[in-house]
């Protein structure tokens, strides 16, 4: 019964073909013939039957369309026939693209048998708003009606990263608000210092010498050469150690009050948590 029917589709297959093709020559005929024999060989059954359809034609040779006629029999009966069930989360989808090996073999679903070529192959399937998904299928020879149902599932949803508000650890530090009143302060006070130390000395060396000129020559009377060049260096010493005492302690006193008055305030030193360092 199987075989009737496969007959008359056959037969009903060669009666299209010839309402909607020219009628082929002779050439056409045999090369049809012999197109349909190495795509049969080569499992390429769909191909081979578009041959077959073509050297069938009652304008064919007698014997070359028989044996067309023939194998489109044979053909008809090999091929696989395939239903598609593509599934979104909750519906079934009809407006999916299908293609074999590269191949587009349908640009959408409707429930009707596709007619493929028997073999290992691999099947593409596409729908507006899904991902893309592959799967591989061997499909037997003369198998019908076979259903194979697979699930498209949505795109996932990538939620944007959250990004943690920004933590401050503050940290006051009190530093003068210029340096240069700092370090003029420290400057202009050492120099005090020093002169103060200079002028220390001059006063010593210039009391030395005093003393030993009036050991010398107790009424400056009549002294000798030594005893007024001692008295002379002991003046001068003194002169140059009174000054050099006052000119340090303006300096000291002054240094002093740069380094105390200068106004300063305090800075916060802040760490986000980037880790990137601020002032506040």
């Amino acid at each position: 019964m199987m075989m009737r029917s496969v007959c008359f589709g056959a037969m009903a297959l060669v009666t299209l073909a010839r309402a909607a093709h020219a009628t082929p020559s002779l050439d056409e005929c045999l090369s049809a013939n012999e197109s349909s024999i190495q795509l049969r060989g080569q499992h390429k059954l769909r191909a081979a039957k578009a041959q077959l359809l073509v050297c069938a034609e009652p304008t064919c040779p007698g014997e070359i369309r028989d044996a067309c006629a023939h194998r489109l029999d044979e053909v008809a009966v090999a091929l696989t026939t395939v239903v598609f069930i593509v599934k979104s989360v909750d519906d079934e989808l009809s407006a999916v693209k299908v293609t074999m090996d590269g191949e587009l073999v349908a640009d959408h679903l409707d429930g009707s048998a596709i007619t493929l070529d028997p073999g290992p192959h691999q099947f593409t399937f596409e729908s507006a708003g899904h991902p893309s998904v592959t799967k591989s299928l061997t499909l037997h020879e003369g198998e019908k009606g076979r259903r194979e149902t697979l699930t498209i599932s949505e795109p996932p949803t990538v939620a944007p990263p959250v990004v943690p508000p920004p933590v401050v650890v503050t940290t006051p530090v009190e530093r003068h608000s210029n340096n240069a009143g700092v370090i003029g302060g420290v400057v202009t006070g050492g120099l005090g210092v020093v002169a103060l130390g200079v002028g220390f000395v001059f006063g010593a060396i210039a009391s030395s010498s005093w003393s030993t000129a009036k050991n010398e020559c107790p009424t400056f009377m009549g002294c000798s050469a030594q005893a007024l060049n001692d008295r002379n260096n002991a003046v001068t010493f003194a002169t140059t150690s009174t000054v050099t005492v006052i000119a340090g302690g303006v300096l000291a006193v002054g240094g002093l009050a740069l380094f105390l008055l200068f106004p300063k305030h305090s800075t916060t030193v802040g760490v986000n948590a980037s880790g990137l360092v601020g002032h506040f």
